[in-house]
């Protein structure tokens, strides 16, 4: 699957330890709260899928959003959790938080959807066989690299003639777009989906596609700890700040403006910021032309031939990455009793900071190497 890109390139030997021995960590007996990712992915996408076949979220009064997105938290509640009744006083507490912070997601993402051309086109897409899109499969050396996965959602805005596409991810944790991630192969996930689907989409919606980006939403629990006399103005500055997307888009100002209307004066939601009228990057977010996308595109493919090419050499070295002094792929890591890496010992790869300027440049650099 996709999402299997980034074990391999945090550490091969977890790599091999989860998908070629299957071997499963000890866990503890007993029952967790709900997971946040996966309530938050199943209230979002029921509610937006739901608001779409009525219309959209613009027709739809702020009543009638809350009413649906109680509708939702219950029927996920019956499906999922059966009764919340008899599960204990803690899990009814963390349950009840996560329905405060899935409530202020849903209104910050509906706020943006009413602020935007680009609108949800399709929700649980999936690439592979049996599902709407082929996989996506190169061969190298004789090795078949066969990716699927499933895309949280999809959101479109068609203008003369072309379907502009994003990919957009709900996150639950920290975890942001970071070129430096993406110039060592982790990360790119999404940047796969985007460029499948400028290779399968035009058949399966229709419409010549153009990539117009990828976003991360913030679904994490923004319920933050606060003065209890600040005053309404900036605690809906702090929740704006938490939500803010982050993510890699199409520098184009009208591709822009379509996602958000404000975007080239004040933005809110995208990862951009505005300087005499030209957008840039925030420190999370990363803009790019047409030339641009065409070489990441380039350059995930090339990403993929480097994984297959590893595979089927057999590469099970333990070769964990790590960000800093801070962050380590060992960390989380549940086979670290198998591998006995040693860090005072063994050398971690470290990831190193990456500019947008210095990742062009590398970019630029490889593909001049391969021709």
């Amino acid at each position: 699957s996709a999402s299997k890109m980034d074990t391999i390139k945090s550490c091969h030997f977890s790599y091999f330890m989860q998908y070629g021995l299957k071997a499963k960590a000890r866990k503890r007996a007993g029952f967790d709260a709900p997971e946040a990712g996966t309530f938050v992915h199943y209230v979002l996408e029921h509610f937006l899928r739901d608001a779409k076949e009525q219309g959209g979220v613009q027709t739809m009064s702020h009543d009638q959003r809350k009413a649906k997105v109680k509708e939702v938290v219950e029927q996920y509640i019956r499906e999922e959790l059966g009764d919340l009744e008899g599960q204990s006083p803690r899990f009814r507490y963390l349950f009840r938080r996560l329905c405060q912070s899935v409530e202020l997601v849903v209104q910050n993402v509906v706020e943006e959807l009413e602020h935007s051309h680009f609108q949800p086109i399709s929700f649980e897409l999936g690439f592979g066989d049996g599902k709407a899109l082929p996989p996506v499969e190169l061969t190298v050396d004789g090795v078949t690299l066969s990716i699927s996965g499933i895309v949280d959602r999809v959101d479109g805005w068609a203008e003369n003639g072309r379907l502009y596409l994003r990919v957009v991810d709900y996150k639950t944790g920290k975890k942001a777009f970071d070129l430096a991630d993406v110039r060592y192969g982790l990360g790119i996930q999404m940047l796969l989906y985007l460029f499948a689907l400028r290779r399968y989409g035009g058949s399966y919606f229709g419409a010549e596609v153009e990539p117009a980006g990828v976003l991360y939403v913030p679904a994490r629990d923004v319920v933050k700890r606060a003065d209890r006399a600040i005053p309404p103005d900036k605690l809906e500055k702090q929740l704006r700040d938490e939500l803010r997307r982050t993510g890699m888009l199409l520098s184009d100002p009208d591709v822009l403006c379509a996602m958000e209307h404000s975007a080239l004066e004040k933005p809110c939601y995208l990862p951009i910021a505005v300087k005499d009228g030209q957008a840039r990057g925030l420190a999370a977010g990363v803009l790019a032309d047409a030339e641009q996308m065409g070489k990441m595109g380039r350059y995930v493919d090339s990403l993929l031939r480097q994984a297959a090419r590893e595979l089927g050499g057999g590469n099970i070295d333990a070769d964990p990455c790590r960000r800093g002094p801070q962050e380590s792929a060992c960390d989380w890591c549940p086979f670290a009793s198998a591998c006995w890496f040693d860090e005072k010992r063994d050398k971690p790869r470290y990831l190193q900071k990456t500019t947008p300027e210095e990742f062009w440049q590398m970019v630029d650099r490889e593909e001049e190497r391969h021709g």
